[in-house]
């Protein structure tokens, strides 16, 4: 019995464990989140005449998924258990960006809205997503263009000391052989 309490104590470890290495590399959730979306987009598109189930599109995204799908199968088990306000806050706190939250409610309005619905509202969050990244992007391009000025600025100021060094070194080293000679 204990060795058996043993082994799901370090299951349980195990798992906060990578739940707490999947929430500091928030990139990769939101690069999974934008893949979910696609899945999400794409099963309302096939099924535009006969809805699916809110159970199994949220099955389906956990299976799809690689780092989100200890966050879906938690979803899950609460929204089975009838807590579904509970089960849309996992990923909008677990994960805590401003992706999971808006994908957390749209999630939450599955049962509620039409594919059609479900397919713009995808379009809208990808069409974030694309632009966030766009705008992360630029910002690391700006920050590395910086940075390569700053380097250039100090190597032409080194240049301008060592010229004015060696000026002022040869002009020293006239004016001391025209003393001595």
């Amino acid at each position: 019995m204990g060795r058996l309490n043993i082994k799901d104590y370090a299951r349980h470890i195990g798992k906060q464990l990578n739940k707490w290495l999947m929430k500091k590399n928030s990139a990769m959730l939101d690069r999974e989140l934008f893949s979910s979306s696609v899945i999400l987009k794409n099963l309302s598109l096939v099924r535009r005449e006969t809805p699916l189930s809110a159970d199994y599109i949220y099955e389906s995204l956990m299976n799809n998924s690689t780092f989100l799908k200890p966050f879906y199968g938690e979803m899950i088990t609460l929204y089975r258990g009838g807590r579904d306000e509970d089960a849309f806050n996992i990923l909008a706190v677990e994960v805590g960006t401003k992706a999971a939250r808006n994908f957390a409610v749209i999630l939450s309005k599955i049962d509620k809205i039409n594919p059609s619905e479900l397919t713009e509202q995808m379009e809208v969050f990808q069409q974030m997503m694309m632009e966030k990244n766009t705008t992360l992007a630029m910002r690391r391009a700006q920050r590395n263009s910086v940075i390569i000025m700053a380097v250039a600025v100090a190597t032409v100021f080194v240049l301008f000391i060592n010229f004015a060094v060696v000026v002022v070194f040869m002009d020293t080293i006239n004016t001391l052989n025209n003393m001595f000679l």
